[in-house]
């Protein structure tokens, strides 16, 4: 099993030992390393397609807490998926979900990505499209077809309460339950125009409130071991 180290910085930031230290970049910089990260990691033929790292510019432009919270969830969403024993084809599915599962934000406009307050009924249906246009965007350019459906997925419920298709348990890909709570875990830690990050005791606390219902049970678990070696390490 490998062992998990913290990043130092304000946000949460993970890495697996033995790998390099990442710094952070200017997004140009960060963008160029990102493709050829993706170039060597995702090898296989119409694995990696130059376009949507494109598209992730734009949206970094566009909303740059969404294009930073999709690089960190995709390194902590590996980081569950290697402490659950994945083989590297999950690991690297779950990673590539990760990375572009909020890319379907691109057609929403800030005002309700960063709505303080309850959205309206015309809003809240308009975030709720928002993983199935991640799914055809990625379908689109026949990247990896079980990542598209993670990314549809991602905001599932154990329990089947949750949207686009209020799909439940087994109907829920297991990539997409780690994508899931880890989704939900960085965005309660990180601080929001509207509001300070929770502490991790409160994070975990709202995920283990969370168990049985929003998240599955194996993944949140481990979500939570794994947030806590990082912790603990620090």
């Amino acid at each position: 099993m490998k062992h998990l180290t913290p990043i130092p910085g304000r946000l949460p930031r993970y890495q697996l030992e033995g790998e390099p230290m990442k710094s952070r970049l200017d997004p140009s910089t960060a963008a160029r390393q990102s493709r050829e990260r993706w170039d060597s990691q995702f090898s296989a033929p119409g694995t990696y397609v130059p376009a949507l790292d494109a598209l992730m510019q734009i949206l970094d432009a566009k909303d740059g807490y969404t294009a930073l919270h999709c690089r960190r969830v995709r390194e902590l969403a590996q980081l569950v998926a290697v402490k659950m024993d994945w083989q590297p084809l999950m690991v690297r599915t779950t990673m590539l979900a990760a990375y572009y599962h909020d890319i379907g934000k691109l057609g929403i406009c800030n005002c309700v990505l960063n709505k303080p307050g309850r959205l309206s009924p015309a809003e809240r249906e308009a975030m709720q499209r928002h993983p199935t246009v991640g799914r055809e965007l990625i379908e689109s350019f026949l990247i990896v077809q079980r990542a598209a459906v993670v990314i549809e997925q991602h905001h599932e419920s154990w329990d089947g309460s949750g949207y686009p298709h209020g799909a439940a348990e087994d109907n829920i890909l297991p990539e997409a339950r780690i994508l899931r709570v880890c989704d939900v875990y960085d965005a309660l830690v990180t601080d929001r125009p509207y509001r300070q990050g929770y502490a991790h005791d409160e994070a975990a606390q709202i995920i283990r409130e969370g168990i049985g219902t929003e998240f599955e049970p194996q993944a949140a678990e481990t979500l939570l071991c794994v947030t806590q070696q990082l912790r603990m390490a620090a």
